[in-house]
């Protein structure tokens, strides 16, 4: 938080954690809210002015698809925050609170995407972003399907796009034993028996790439959904978070990721990350807490 006053500046902003000191005496750079990595080309030029009129022309991409502006002096923050605003430009967040919410491009965009995973991270954003009071900050990333680009096992909260193939054989869709879902599949989950295809749930990774394979269309997906992880982190310890449940829909993983934040609010002690937490009290304990269940659901 800046503890500094500054006429111009807003409660809000001064709190944000999103004015970064830097190492050189009164300068600051300004960290900016860019949800799911989404910004505009006007948006984008105006950083650009911004950074020219009040830093060193210098802007750094952050590794959460954020853009800070470095060098701006202190006295120029409130006009510099002013045009940003003029074009829907917030500040990002720091400190004990929930971050910006990051997401690769998904369905609407990558042909290997599963879910919309820009629409679900841009409506978690504005749900969730800056909630604060907890014990340590709160990353959570979204992935369109199970290549996990944005990487949803490495944050505290992660959502990544999942489909269950299933054969589903009709008069217009039959499958015609041409092995190429087996040959595609990455787990080798796949084999042909009698010339059709059977499934090894257990080894199925619900990525997919056998039914975007299917000639005729007789691999289609039973379920699709959201599975969530929990727990993850980077830095110096860093950890793998693990599944929680899978098949949500949009609205169940929206809710799910609050209730999630919620117990973390209230079980995780002071400085404490999520990871930390699953360790000491256990994913059963944190599944009974969200899920109301002993039990968090498995992949399958």
């Amino acid at each position: 938080m800046l503890e500094k006053p500054l006429p111009g500046l807003s409660e809000a902003a001064r709190k944000s954690g999103g004015i970064i000191p830097q190492r050189q005496a009164n300068l600051f750079a300004l960290r900016l809210r860019v949800p799911a990595g989404g910004i505009s080309a006007a948006q984008l030029a105006t950083v650009a002015g911004v950074a020219s009129r009040y830093g060193r022309g210098a802007v750094h991409l952050t590794l959460r698809q954020g853009i800070e502006i470095q060098y701006v002096p202190f006295a120029d923050i409130p006009a510099a925050l002013a045009e940003l605003a003029d074009v829907g430009l917030e500040l990002g967040a720091c400190g004990r609170r929930v971050r910006v919410v990051t997401a690769c491009p998904g369905a609407a965009v990558c042909p290997n995407g599963l879910g919309d995973a820009q629409a679900l991270a841009k409506r978690l954003d504005d749900r969730y972003f800056g909630l604060s009071d907890l014990p340590h900050k709160v990353k959570i990333a979204v992935a369109g399907c199970p290549s996990a680009c944005a990487k949803p096992q490495e944050n505290d909260i992660g959502l990544m796009a999942v489909a269950a193939p299933v054969l589903t054989e009709s008069e217009e869709a039959g499958c015609i034993g041409c092995g190429l879902c087996a040959r595609k599949c990455p787990a080798q989950a796949i084999a042909l028996v009698q010339g059709k295809p059977v499934i090894d749930r257990a080894r199925c990774l619900h990525d997919g790439k056998c039914i975007n394979v299917c000639p005729t269309g007789a691999l289609r997906a039973e379920r699709t959904g959201w599975q969530m992880y929990v727990g993850g982190k980077c830095g110096k310890e860093p950890r793998i978070g693990v599944p929680l449940v899978a098949f949500l829909s949009d609205a169940e993983a929206e809710d799910l990721v609050g209730r999630v934040i919620a117990a973390y609010r209230q079980l995780g002690k002071p400085g404490e990350r999520l990871g930390t937490l699953v360790e000491r009290l256990g994913l059963q304990a944190l599944a009974r807490e969200v899920l109301g269940t002993g039990c968090a659901a498995s992949r399958t």
